[in-house]
């Protein structure tokens, strides 16, 4: 009995020492709408919902935000139109975000939520019903990219046990989302299996001051994990 209540002891100290580290502005957000890429071939609608690393956080400037880098690699007339916000679960974005899509008439819309419901113990049952929502809000026609969990037991703002769990967590809420992506002829981008090895080779590198989002470094990690499955689809599509 003593050994669990010190791991569970232990674990609650690092949860606290995670909160109470240095956190990044997030307000006023960054300014990601907006017109990219060439004058050459067809203009793309182009929407990004979810949570922080949708909506730029630990990038230096927008033009190093993630939604920015994905359009501006596509080389064609992007129009970016980001409804993400830092903090938001599943639930936020299906409560917040999906609401608008309708009257935008997207082309592609790229979610990349889950991290928070990692940290707030969404359960796995409450992320894959709130995950099937915001699928069934997409408009019919809309190309739907869905960048998974990311690898949280990556940040090094996260120390052991505290890490392991996070991650172990993160891999369940990940499997989720990738059914759901499956199950709809969505997109998924494995954005954990992609990035979170070489992140966590140089966190100082690909994590930004707060040791808990993406840098510019990380960012263009998640965009090229990004790009070819995007790519592929646009393909397939003729969009």
């Amino acid at each position: 009995m003593v050994l669990p209540l010190a791991l569970l002891t232990l674990v609650g100290v690092e949860v606290q020492l995670a909160r109470n580290g240095r956190n990044l502005p997030d307000r006023p957000p960054l300014d990601l709408n907006g017109a990219l890429g060439g004058s050459a071939g067809s203009p793309l609608q182009m929407v990004w919902m979810g949570d922080s690393t949708a909506a730029g956080v630990g990038a230096t400037d927008a033009d190093h935000a993630l939604p920015t880098l994905v359009g501006a690699a596509l080389h064609r007339p992007v129009e970016v139109i980001s409804l993400a916000v830092s903090g938001a679960r599943v639930a936020d974005v299906v409560q917040d975000q999906v609401g608008g899509l309708a009257a935008l008439d997207p082309d592609v819309v790229l979610v990349s939520v889950g991290g928070n419901d990692v940290v707030h113990l969404s359960s796995r049952a409450n992320f894959r019903d709130r995950y099937d929502a915001l699928v069934a809000a997409i408009p019919s026609g809309a190309l739907l990219v869905v960048l998974g969990v990311p690898d949280m037991g990556a940040p090094p703002r996260y120390r052991q046990p505290l890490r392991g769990i996070a991650a172990f967590r993160g891999r369940q809420l990940g499997a989720i989302a990738r059914s759901v992506a499956d199950d709809n002829a969505a997109v998924f981008v494995d954005i954990a299996g992609e990035t979170g090895p070489v992140m966590r080779s140089d966190t100082g590198r690909y994590f930004a001051a707060d040791r808990y989002h993406p840098s510019d470094d990380g960012y263009d990690l998640w965009a090229v994990a990004t790009m070819g499955p995007l790519r592929a689809a646009l393909r397939e599509r003729s969009l």
